[in-house]
């Protein structure tokens, strides 16, 4: 699901939405389509053109099935339609969940910000790939975070804590935070998902790319000269400040860093 227990009082205002995403371990896709039968006895429709998602009332729900049998090399192809989604990423994301508990409200495991960016920047590869537009959606989540995790806006020390431990004390305190993040991405990701992330971040660090020109196009308006200048400066170093955490862990779990 795209909410997370981080978003705290003093944080920026998180874009909202109605859809909630819930990965299920699945042993065959007879066992999926079990589940998706009794979904439908609770009210929920079938969309009658996305395989994975279910509709009730305002609320969409995309059920995406992982596992070996039904996700192969890492993508799920679905029986009907043939699209091809990833998975990549899915079993150590989910392997790390943590219940979010709410008033009034069951349990549910919740993937954490980590677990969040690392899908997201697999999704932003696999929109970009086919065009989607959405792909500049998930450069604002992705953005979002590296500007907001372990932030000083909720006095959490992490960021500090983090740059201390590891004796980088030329990091700035802007992008300590993307720092930290991209230390606990490159710690949780799998080496499928680490080779991906890897590729984002040589196709991204660069001015003309397309994750600075989706967030450049992403709802700010026009900007002048100067600021646009400014924008892509604050990007790219935050990106440059996740790719160092994420090379670091990526090197002390004995994993290559480039």
């Amino acid at each position: 699901m795209e909410f997370t227990t981080e978003i705290k009082n003093g944080y920026p205002a998180y874009r909202r939405t109605n859809d909630a995403d819930f990965a299920v371990c699945v042993k065959d896709w007879t066992s999926f389509d079990q589940l998706r039968a009794k979904l439908k006895e609770k009210g929920y429709t079938q969309h009658p053109k996305i395989e994975h998602r279910l509709l009730k009332g305002p609320v969409i729900v995309d059920l995406i099935p992982y596992g070996d049998a039904v996700a192969k090399e890492g993508s799920v192809s679905w029986p009907d339609s043939e699209f091809t989604m990833t998975v990549i990423g899915f079993d150590e994301v989910c392997a790390a969940v943590a219940p979010a508990v709410r008033s009034e409200m069951p349990s549910i495991p919740v993937i954490g910000v980590p677990g969040f960016v690392l899908l997201k920047i697999i999704a932003f590869q696999d929109r970009l790939s086919r065009s989607d537009p959405k792909h500049r959606n998930d450069a604002e989540h992705i953005d979002y975070w590296l500007e907001n995790y372990a932030s000083i806006s909720d006095s959490d020390m992490r960021r500090f804590d983090f740059a201390e431990k590891m004796r980088w004390n030329d990091l700035e305190v802007s992008v300590a935070g993307a720092a930290f993040l991209g230390h606990e991405v490159g710690a949780l990701a799998s080496p499928a998902a680490a080779e991906r992330l890897l590729q984002f971040l040589k196709d991204s660090l660069d001015p003309n790319s397309h994750y600075v020109d989706a967030l450049l196009r992403g709802g700010r308006g026009f900007l002048a000269e100067e600021d646009l200048k400014s924008r892509v400066e604050d990007v790219l170093s935050k990106l440059s400040a996740f790719q160092r955490g994420f090379r670091a862990a990526r090197a002390g779990k004995g994993g290559s860093p480039s």
